[in-house]
């Protein structure tokens, strides 16, 4: 790590304000884009939802699709409010309060985070219901088993990808953020 000799930011605030404009721009338009999407996929459950209800499918099928729909409607309320919160970002708020937001809104681990398990536990509980007559060749308890660890593996994947993500586009920002804050309180 170098020495700052002249007592000068190695960061420059100008810099990091327009990563942090570009960032939450795009952040911005992915969660109104995930927010769509969540409410179409809702829309197609409440379809299949409607047509199981209507046909002779087993009572965990039709259970399943309705806790698939639940989870989806979750999805969307939950990226509906993460919209509305990028969307009413402030960069005219003293400097040390926005350094201080912006390391809060790209913190890897957010106690908000957690709302987003209730849906994922929804989802799939639901669609292994939905699946449960797929896997004919297995026990019953072996289905569920296996569809189980599916998706788990599948949300691992997802959230290395996501913390991925994290770490080459919003870590910085927010070890920048940091640094920034720490230098104008000291």
């Amino acid at each position: 790590m170098e020495t700052n000799h002249i007592n000068q930011s190695p960061i420059d605030l100008e810099s990091l304000i327009s990563g942090l404009k570009t960032e939450d721009a795009r952040n911005l338009k992915l969660m109104l884009n995930i927010q769509s999407m969540m409410w179409g996929i809702a829309a197609v459950y409440v379809f299949i939802s409607a047509l199981k209800f209507i046909m002779t499918t087993s009572w965990y099928d039709k259970l399943g699709g309705f806790l698939t729909l639940v989870a989806f409607v979750a999805f969307a309320l939950l990226f509906r409010s993460y919209y509305k919160e990028y969307k009413t970002i402030d960069y005219g708020i003293p400097t040390i309060e926005m350094l201080k937001k912006a390391a809060i809104r790209y913190e890897l681990f957010q106690w908000r985070g957690l709302y987003v398990l209730a849906p994922l536990l929804l989802e799939g509980i639901g669609l292994n219901l939905m699946m449960f007559d797929d896997f004919t060749n297995l026990e019953p308890l072996n289905r569920i088993l296996f569809f189980q660890i599916s998706y788990f593996f599948v949300m691992v994947i997802a959230f290395l990808v996501g913390y991925i993500i994290w770490k080459k586009r919003q870590k910085p920002l927010r070890d920048y953020a940091l640094a920034l804050l720490k230098e104008f309180q000291s």
